[in-house]
């Protein structure tokens, strides 16, 4: 599976998350019950607050396992069906301006490519967003034909700090889209690093026709 090969960084920083988040939630389930049955007399505040807390730490672990798993098998599925291509996950970047719903309208496309993590195919046709689950159908496709410069670039994020992101140049639109490069492991789904981002750039223009590159 090609899309690995770029993201062992990745896998080790998620492997640490999905093993510390349970953890986590079980130290805090064991220590608060522990705290309350020390407590002088029941008290149902207390009681109510640390059941709450429990409660909403271990939905969110099954809630990202639940996303995570989604994910994951769309990429299982997409690299099984394209094992000679470039697999990857991708996000559009909301605080950053691009002509996709120009470019779906032109393609006389109609579907609804939000903000959230999609699936994506490099292939010789061109570069193509999927629909997400365990047979993924083709949203859209961008034929190299139609794309320019693809580069990485810094996004400033919230508090002022930045990270990696890649501009795709769709023609004959101006602004390029923008997005972030991500995978998914266990119970985590999130931006790849810069080394990452870098491997599987190259591994998408490795698919780009020769006579199609800028």
């Amino acid at each position: 599976m090609r899309r690995h090969d770029t993201t062992r960084r990745f896998r080790a920083r998620a492997r640490i998350i999905t093993i510390a988040a349970p953890i986590a939630t079980g130290i805090v389930a064991v220590g608060g019950a522990v705290a309350i049955a020390s407590l002088d007399g029941p008290r149902d505040g207390v009681l109510v607050a640390y059941l709450a807390i429990v409660f909403v730490m271990g939905l969110l672990v099954a809630v990202f396992g639940v996303i995570t798993a989604r994910h994951s098998r769309t990429l299982n599925a997409l690299t099984a069906r394209y094992p000679a291509d470039a697999v990857f996950l991708a996000r559009r970047l909301p605080p950053v301006v691009s002509d996709l719903p120009a470019f779906l309208r032109s393609k006389g496309v109609d579907a609804q490519i939000g903000d959230g993590w999609y699936a994506g195919v490099a292939h010789p046709g061109g570069i193509s967003v999927f629909s997400s689950g365990s047979d993924p159908r083709e949203l859209v496709r961008m034929d190299w034909d139609e794309v320019g410069d693809v580069a990485m670039v810094r996004t400033p994020t919230v508090g002022g700090d930045s990270r990696w992101s890649v501009t795709i140049d769709v023609k004959p639109y101006v602004v390029p889209l923008t997005v972030d490069l991500g995978d998914a492991w266990g119970i985590v789904t999130m931006n790849l690093d810069a080394a990452d981002t870098a491997a599987v750039l190259r591994l998408l223009e490795s698919r780009r026709p020769t006579s199609t590159r800028a």
